[in-house]
């Protein structure tokens, strides 16, 4: 059962007649036991590692070590090194070795799933098969060349800058030609059913000047449209007919065109003109705060780039 709360010393998988002599010291005995306070030597629980025939092993008793040997991801016959291949060499650095459950009488395997913190490097390996990836729209190489890095929090730190590369050569490490570009996957939760492409933010920008312009034409054509039928409007608030009385004929205006037109020439120049104003004022403070950098919504990563 995986306890959520650490202690800050905790040697429960020590092998129980270590526990035990230890428990039996008095308070003074104690502090001549490893304690590890200021970088001195600590008795906790370390795991045996089952060593191949081809590894050369450098480790120490707090459970961190250097493997160097072929290609091995977990048992002895797992990998390519595992069924004998040559130009398979590996390092694999790792610490915590069962993680937060070490046992000292456990004879282990490396597992790349459960142990705490690893670096491992192989000429020849199935890289993402070994930690168990989402294929993304890169796929899963294999029988390649590879680095795995896997901890509870990875950082990349660059006090000048870091850089994703992809296809900087023409030939793989096994003489394979790469026949094209290799992407560039970030894949949160692994899980990429929902893979989508990064927007490139020059060319979103490009797209939605345009847009903006088709915008500003629309606004434009509805204005002079409003400009013309209040005209239109006002010419028919003062339309009249003629009509012959007794003693001569007459002017009279037609009072329900008159209402309409009046109506129409009032919604117009009180709602839909000052909204076309409004509008171009709108649009020129969109195009400044997505577009230019000191926007306070700019479209565009000032730090993050892509191609």
């Amino acid at each position: 059962m995986v306890r959520k709360k650490r202690k800050a010393v905790d040697i429960e998988g020590l092998n129980p007649k270590i526990a035990k002599a230890l428990s039996q010291l008095d308070k003074t005995e104690k502090l001549l036991v490893d304690q590890g306070t200021f970088g001195e030597r600590r008795v906790e629980p370390v795991p045996t590692f089952i060593q191949a025939g081809c590894e050369e092993v450098i480790s120490n008793k707090n459970n961190a070590s250097i493997v160097l040997g072929r290609d091995r991801p977990g048992s002895l016959a797992s990998g390519y090194g595992g069924r004998g291949d040559t130009q398979a060499g590996s390092i694999d650095l790792v610490v915590g070795r069962m993680s937060y459950n070490p046992v000292d009488d456990a004879h282990v395997n490396p597992n790349m799933k459960s142990d705490a913190a690893r670096i491992y490097m192989s000429q020849k390996t199935d890289i993402d098969e070994n930690f168990n990836l989402a294929d993304g729209t890169v796929g899963c190489p294999r029988t390649k060349s590879g680095i795995g890095i896997k901890a509870d929090g990875v950082r990349m730190i660059g006090r000048e800058g870091v850089k994703i590369v992809t296809t900087t050569d023409s030939m793989t490490s096994h003489g394979g030609k790469v026949e094209s570009i290799g992407n560039i996957d970030l894949i949160a939760g692994n899980d990429d059913s929902k893979l989508e492409p990064l927007v490139k933010g020059k060319c979103l920008i490009k797209a939605l000047e345009q847009l903006g312009e088709q915008l500003n034409n629309v606004t434009e054509t509805l204005n002079s449209f409003l400009t013309y039928q209040m005209a239109f409007n006002a010419s028919v608030v003062f339309h009249t007919h003629g009509v012959v009385c007794f003693g001569g004929g007459t002017a009279v205006p037609s009072i329900p065109l008159a209402i309409a037109g009046s109506n129409a020439m009032l919604a117009l120049g009180s709602q839909a003109a000052p909204s076309t104003v409004i509008n171009v004022v709108n649009e020129m403070g969109w195009a400044f705060n997505s577009f230019n950098e000191a926007g306070d919504n700019y479209i565009c990563s000032r730090n993050v780039n892509v191609t």
